[in-house]
């Protein structure tokens, strides 16, 4: 009841938050700017999804090999395109963590594979959090907000020392009692010692491995802020490189936060208020969410296809065994 409840509050929000942008925003404007992109560049940032998908599967194997989990990349890549094809469908983060949790542990045990699924997301939001730090600080130089440069100076130094805590035992230890006293149903209690047990086992990585995840992540989260400054070129949105990195990663977090559905209506309102401090139309803010959205939609589709093929393999083999056992 709870969760229909929440579900209903987040499909509420999206809707108030759409009807006020389409109430205030024509739709013309909007389709007329989609008419006009650059179909090229916008050809050329979906098909920079390719090695982003890759890198990011390269980089989780780094993980499930510290657990023991052996699986191939391509298997890895797979699972990563399944859970956004569910993510599609299933409301919340927490069900596409479900779901790669579940395909996960078919290779390992459950608490490994939860481990994976936490740390990696815990590595995607602390990866946010560095690129919006880093490529906003040349606007912020430029315009001398030296106290605010301090600030977010202090907001990185906080996330590289988080990152080592989580592979210091101590503090693990420290952060699981604490944890314990929250009054959580038991069948919960009965997990967290698990996952906390599996986690210490990141410890075996190496300052080699860290750098490399650390580089993998970076990496393939700057293809990512290449293909959304593509978009907003084949919209003709005058905007920097720098300017884009920072806007997305700001809007990644948002996305991330339990207030909506699927991002749905905040992702467009925060676009259209900080696209608009650079006198970017709205029209155009919003027509660049819907491209954004539409990557994002594509993206997830493959790995639908991905799915029912392995559906349809699983189906033929079963029926071949069948056929030999008669």
């Amino acid at each position: 009841m709870k969760k229909n409840i929440k579900l209903f509050l987040k499909l509420a929000i999206s809707g108030t938050i759409l009807s006020f942008l389409f109430y205030k925003i024509p739709i013309y404007e909007i389709v007329k700017s989609l008419e006009n992109a650059d179909i090229f560049l916008i050809i050329l940032s979906i098909l920079i999804c390719i090695p982003i998908v890759y890198l990011s599967a390269f980089e989780t194997g780094y993980l499930t090999r510290a657990m023991g989990i052996i699986i191939s990349t391509f298997q890895i890549l797979k699972i990563q395109m399944a859970t956004r094809f569910y993510g599609l469908f299933l409301p919340g983060t927490l069900s596409g963590g479900a779901i790669k949790w579940y395909k996960l542990s078919k290779y390992g045990s459950k608490s490994d594979a939860a481990a994976v699924v936490v740390f990696n997301r815990f590595l995607e939001i602390l990866m946010l959090f560095y690129t919006g730090i880093i490529f906003s600080l040349p606007a912020l130089i430029k315009a001398k907000q030296n106290q605010l440069i301090l600030i977010w100076l202090f907001i990185f130094l906080i996330i590289i020392v988080s990152y080592f805590l989580l592979l210091n035992s101590r503090f693990l230890t420290f952060f699981e009692r604490k944890i314990l006293f929250i009054p959580f149903p038991e069948l919960i209690k009965n997990i967290i010692p698990k996952l906390f047990k599996s986690i210490q086992k990141f410890q075996k990585l190496t300052l080699k491995d860290n750098f490399q995840i650390f580089g993998l992540l970076f990496f393939y989260h700057f293809l990512g802020i290449i293909a959304a400054y593509l978009l907003a070129l084949s919209l003709g949105i005058n905007i920097t490189f720098f300017d884009i990195a920072w806007i997305g990663s700001v809007i990644g977090i948002l996305a991330i936060l339990p207030i909506s559905f699927a991002g749905l209506g905040v992702r467009e309102g925060s676009l259209v208020f900080l696209l608009g401090n650079y006198g970017i139309p709205a029209g155009d803010a919003m027509a660049y969410s819907f491209l954004l959205f539409f990557y994002t939609v594509l993206v997830s589709l493959s790995g639908g296809f991905i799915e029912l093929s392995d559906f349809i393999k699983g189906k033929k083999v079963k029926t071949n065994f069948e056929t030999e056992q008669q």
